[in-house]
């Protein structure tokens, strides 16, 4: 009798030592707080007596055990790696955060949590669903908007001739270099997207700006003189498209509008004037000197601004405030007919 006590004792005691043994401690910082539309690095520490399946997923909940509540929503964020046997190995796991994740702010009554386990259909003696810490708490995280603003600082709307020029002032925020993308876009809705059409125009820029907070600086547009005027256009307008974020820059993910209303300013491409529609200047308040190739400035009182047109319509040069300025110097502009225009009065001189 004692014998078979004694044989079944050493079997029970071979089947304990050939069972499976997995835990699982979560090492970084709690809570963790990750923009959307990026990725994070999680560490951890595991032991595992053979190869086992691995599940990192990020769940909505309302209870910090996450399955204890009335709420546990996996979502799409999740990566299943296969772990070697070992014991109190650190390991690293990269989840990507997609960009239109809900944010934590628009969530009501939940939150998300980090759940990590050692265990999977593949491993079916793994069944400890281990919490990452001692207190049975699966570690918070917060996703965050990316931290890219922008903000439009002219007037609204701005008008502009076909032809012409304009600058454009804005103030952004961006926590790395990143490019930018302003367009005008034909659109029936201020915010360009919301209707039934958005038409991207050919006048685009895509300037890099570099990182900062509250920088406050300029875009120039060049409107081609053949795009049609807005009096043209039926049932829609032209608006400026500006957002921190392009192909090169996949983590600046968002398309912030340029006022807090959600709308896009406004822009009136007027019709490019024709000389008809203004007097010559005399000779002794303004003349082109060949010699010199600048333009002479004989009467500042009557002169405030000059704006120089090639043959196409198109500015080359402009000078906003002549005050003190005797001649303007064109020796970098081509050789060609050109147009120096001030308020209702205009020349032509060929350089």
């Amino acid at each position: 009798m004692i014998k078979k006590l004694f044989s079944l004792l050493l079997c029970l005691c071979s089947i304990f030592s050939v069972t499976a043994q997995y835990s699982i401690s979560y090492d970084s910082a709690d809570p963790v707080t990750v923009v959307a539309g990026q990725s994070i690095t999680l560490n951890y520490t595991y032991s595992a007596s053979m190869e086992v399946g691995a599940q990192f997923q990020i769940f909505e909940t309302d209870n910090s055990g996450i399955f204890g509540g009335a709420t546990a929503i996996g979502t799409a964020v999740a990566e299943f790696p296969t772990l070697d046997a070992g014991t109190d190995v650190m390991g690293t796991i990269t989840l990507n955060i997609p960009a239109n994740l809900p944010l934590s702010s628009s969530l009501s009554g939940t939150e998300y949590r980090i759940f990590g386990k050692l265990s999977s259909e593949a491993n079916s003696d793994a069944t400890a669903d281990v919490t990452w810490d001692t207190g049975g708490v699966y570690p918070s995280i917060i996703v965050t908007s990316p931290p890219y603003s922008i903000t439009y600082d002219s007037a609204n709307p701005v008008t502009v001739a076909a032809g012409e020029s304009i600058t454009l002032n804005y103030t952004y925020t961006a926590s790395m270099d990143v490019a930018t993308q302003f367009q005008i876009f034909e659109a029936d809705v201020p915010g360009i997207f919301g209707g039934t059409t958005a038409n991207g125009t050919a006048v685009i820029v895509t300037p890099t700006v570099v990182a900062g907070t509250d920088i406050s600086t300029t875009v120039t547009l060049d409107i081609p003189s053949d795009l049609p005027i807005s009096a043209s256009l039926s049932g829609t307008k032209y608006y400026i498209f500006g957002k921190l974020s392009s192909a090169d820059n996949p983590d600046a993910s968002s398309d912030a509008d340029w006022s807090v209303s959600g709308e896009y300013p406004e822009i009136t491409i007027s019709p490019v004037l024709s000389t008809s529609d203004f007097t010559t200047f005399d000779r002794d308040k303004l003349y082109f000197n060949n010699t010199s190739a600048s333009l002479v400035i004989n009467d500042v009182n009557e002169i405030k601004s000059l704006s120089i047109y090639n043959i196409i319509g198109k500015k080359v040069y402009e000078v906003e405030d002549v005050k003190n300025t005797t001649n303007i110097n064109l020796s970098t502009l081509p050789k060609g007919l050109y147009i120096a225009r001030s308020d209702s009065k205009f020349l032509k001189f060929i350089r």
